[in-house]
Formats: C-alpha cells, sequence, structure tokens
C-alpha cells in the first residue's frame, strides 16, 4: 500500500525528461507571447524628406466659345493641337477658311447669224404686207411706181430680224464682224442696188409698220430709200425680241 501511494505522489510533480532541444511548456508559452506582441507593434516612422512647394501657373482665361486665351497672363506649355489634317503648336487659334477650287466655266459658243427666216404668224404675215401698202402709197404721192413685192427680199428681210432677235443686238450691221448684214445679203442674192432701213417699237402689228412709216419719213435717210425711183422691188421683215417688235425694210433693183 505504501508503495502505490509513492507512485501517486510522484508521477505529477517530476515530469519524465524531455528530449534534447524541446523546450519546457512555460518557455514556450512565453514565446509564443513575446512574438505575438511583437507583431502587432506599429511600425517605426520614418523622416519624411521636405518637398518643396510649386506655386501653380496661372493660366489664360478661355472663352468657351472660341477655345482661345483672351489676354494671357503666362504662357502655358506647347501642347499640340490635331485639327483635321492640319497640326499646330501652343495656343489654338482658328485655321483661315480655304477658298474653293476656281470653276472655269467655259466660254460661250458664238451663235451664228440667221440666214434663212423661221416661219411667221398670220398676225406678222399681215403686219408685213400692211408696211408694203404704206410704202407704196407713200411713193404714189409723188408719182413714183409702186414697189413690187420680192419673196427673196422677204426672205432676206425676216432672216434680219430673226438675227437680231436670237444674237441679241439691234442696228445694220453684224455685232461680230461689223458687216452691213443686210446689204451684204442683198447683193450675195445678186442684186444690182441694195438699201435698208430698220425700226423698234413696242407697236406690234400691224400697227408696227405704221408707227415706222410715220418717223422714217421724217427722217430724210430713210425717206430717201422709201422714195428712191431706182428701186423696183421691196421685202420686209418683223420680229419681238421680247422688249419690242423689230421691223426691217430692204430694197433692191435686179
Amino acid at each position: 500500500m505504501a508503495l502505490a501511494l509513492a507512485g501517486c505522489a510522484v508521477n505529477p510533480l517530476t515530469p519524465p525528461p524531455l528530449p534534447t532541444g524541446t523546450l519546457p511548456p512555460a518557455i514556450v508559452l512565453v514565446a509564443s507571447a513575446t512574438l505575438t506582441h511583437t507583431a502587432t507593434l506599429a511600425p517605426t516612422a520614418r523622416p519624411r524628406t521636405p518637398v518643396p512647394s510649386v506655386t501653380p501657373a496661372t493660366l489664360a482665361p478661355t472663352d468657351a466659345a472660341l477655345g482661345e486665351a483672351i489676354g494671357p497672363t503666362s504662357t502655358p506649355p506647347s501642347v499640340a493641337v490635331d485639327v483635321g489634317s492640319a497640326a499646330t503648336t501652343g495656343q489654338t487659334e482658328p485655321l483661315a477658311a480655304t477658298a474653293p477650287p476656281t470653276v472655269l466655266e467655259p466660254a460661250p459658243t458664238p451663235i451664228p447669224p440667221v440666214w434663212v427666216a423661221p416661219p411667221v404668224s398670220a398676225d406678222v404675215a399681215a403686219g408685213e404686207q400692211y408696211t408694203i401698202d404704206l410704202i407704196n402709197a407713200q411713193r404714189a404721192n409723188i408719182g413714183l411706181p409702186p414697189l413690187a413685192r420680192d419673196e427673196t427680199l422677204m426672205g432676206i428681210a425676216r432672216a434680219r430680224v430673226a438675227d437680231m432677235v436670237a444674237r441679241g443686238y439691234t442696228g445694220h450691221n453684224d455685232p461680230v464682224t461689223g458687216v452691213a448684214l443686210g446689204r451684204s445679203m442683198i447683193l450675195a442674192a445678186g442684186y444690182r442696188l441694195a438699201g435698208e432701213n430698220w425700226y423698234g417699237t413696242h407697236t406690234g402689228p400691224p400697227g408696227t409698220g405704221e408707227v415706222a412709216m410715220n418717223w422714217f419719213m421724217t427722217d430724210d435717210l430713210h425717206a430717201r430709200a422709201i422714195l428712191n425711183p431706182n428701186y423696183t422691188v421691196v421685202g420686209v421683215g418683223l420680229a419681238f425680241n421680247g422688249a419690242q417688235w423689230l421691223l426691217i425694210q430692204n430694197f433692191a433693183a435686179p
């Protein structure tokens, strides 16, 4: 019985020897506590290198609509700006407008003279004949024979007024060459003598001939053509050019 009691008392008080290199439990606990405490300590603050203060540059105020500086107080650093295909540096400015390429229009084709008269309306034809009747009335007043209506001269007179309408001129002479067209056409047709009167008025046929004759007979040069005893045939042409009625009288002798 004594041996059993002694054995129970020794075992809890005297622990068995530990293997070499193993710390007692109390030391392990202390080490663990030390390590844990060390891990939670605040890190030591490192000294900072002082940074010199920099005053920011004062940028120029901008116009939001134009995007360009207004009275800059300092020059901002150069910045490349890509505007379309052009590149600039620094302050942006509106690009100059590029003029569109010049388009050369072709020169207008000259309108050739009218040599063959177009057909006329019935009122124009009546106005032409009425003018011939008025010419012969003036000739009869001084005892001269009447002038015969000549269809070749009628064609020339009608072509003359059509040409003035087509090429926008008035007068006896070609606006390009200066040639007296009526005279040259009459002579080219084989006549020996040639003469021409022309007139412009707002009065349409049949009154065109009457207005023209009233003026012709007050002008010596035109009256002499009407009363020339050497002329034997006559032709008359009428046409409207959009502003006035044009009248041509052509005189000739074979």
